[in-house]
């Protein structure tokens, strides 16, 4: 698919979202909230660097890993993180959500995947639940594959198959030698980044695209402690596994307010840079977080960027 193909299916998607499809993605954003309300209401989720950042040298960081990976695994992934830092108890890394909800008051794991459409290929037999609950289901078990390490299902030859008694594992990948480690929320000298709670809470998580998401997480990194952050591109890709094609979605990110970009002395609209056909090398984006956007809606403002975008192309 086209790049002009793959933004009108996004509209598309988000159009659905924001009318015959509008339960899905209301729901999801009102579990997460319950799930707030009646938690502890963490202000910040915390994220240790390692599930972010690779060593370099060719291994991908587990959230890069997801980018590619078919269905809702990478906001399961972080959403998994919120439910833990927000669960009372002195247990954080048990996460006791039923697959499916046995009651209205009950929060389930497929209460937490947004699925683009109700209607679709090999759909026709199964109801809306049904599906969710499938998608739910896929998302954990590539949670607990070797390159992520996140999520152990210890009642796996169960009738229920253990998505009933998911036991989250430390965020930082896998261990070179030992048994996993159960997971504990991060603590002050911990390497970590912190995303804001409304990023959740205003369905940013379910409504930003996998490269994107793992393009906004690195920028948060490199910019802790308020300062504006730069990387050049074998750096992004060595590191953070953020290949160019991921990176280049940064454009919605800084035109839904999420991020400020500077752009690089000598820089052009259109890529290229003076000097380039010298060989001189390009002096990188200045990139800066801004916050104060994630207390908006998501949808809204997602769909108005990529609505905005697709009239442009079509003009």
């Amino acid at each position: 698919m086209t790049r002009s193909g793959r933004l009108q299916r996004r509209l598309e998607i988000l159009d659905g979202l924001n009318g015959p499809n509008a339960r899905v993605y209301d729901s999801a954003v009102s579990a997460l909230r319950h799930l707030a309300e009646e938690g502890r209401g963490v202000d910040l989720v915390k994220v240790r660097a390692p599930f972010v950042r690779g060593p370099g040298g060719g291994v991908v960081p587990p959230l890069a890993a997801l980018v590619n990976s078919r269905g809702h695994a990478l906001q399961t992934a972080l959403v998994a993180l919120f439910v833990a830092q927000n669960k009372v108890g002195s247990a954080p890394h048990v996460l006791d959500l039923p697959l499916t909800a046995a009651s209205s008051r009950q929060v389930a794991w497929s209460d937490l995947v947004v699925l683009p459409e109700e209607e679709g290929s090999g759909s026709a037999s199964r109801t809306l639940k049904q599906r969710k609950a499938v998608a739910a289901r896929s998302a954990l078990r590539r949670l607990t594959r070797a390159d992520v390490s996140l999520v152990e299902l210890p009642g796996r030859g169960s009738r229920k198959g253990g998505y009933d008694s998911v036991r989250l594992l430390e965020d930082v990948g896998p261990r070179p030698v030992g048994l996993p480690v159960p997971y504990k929320v991060p603590v002050a000298g911990d390497d970590q980044i912190s995303i804001p709670a409304a990023f959740f809470l205003n369905g940013w998580v379910f409504t930003l695209a996998d490269s994107e998401i793992v393009t906004y997480l690195m920028y948060r990194m490199l910019c802790r402690g308020g300062r504006g952050a730069r990387i050049s591109a074998a750096e992004r890709e060595d590191f953070f596994g953020v290949k160019t094609s991921a990176w280049e979605q940064y454009w919605l990110l800084e035109a839904c307010g999420l991020v400020q970009v500077e752009p690089g002395e000598g820089r052009r609209s259109d890529g290229t840079f003076v000097g380039q056909a010298r060989g001189a090398e390009p002096t990188n984006h200045v990139f800066r977080m801004r916050d104060e956007t994630l207390n908006d809606g998501a949808l809204t403002k997602v769909w108005g960027v990529v609505d905005a975008r697709v009239d442009r192309k079509k003009a």
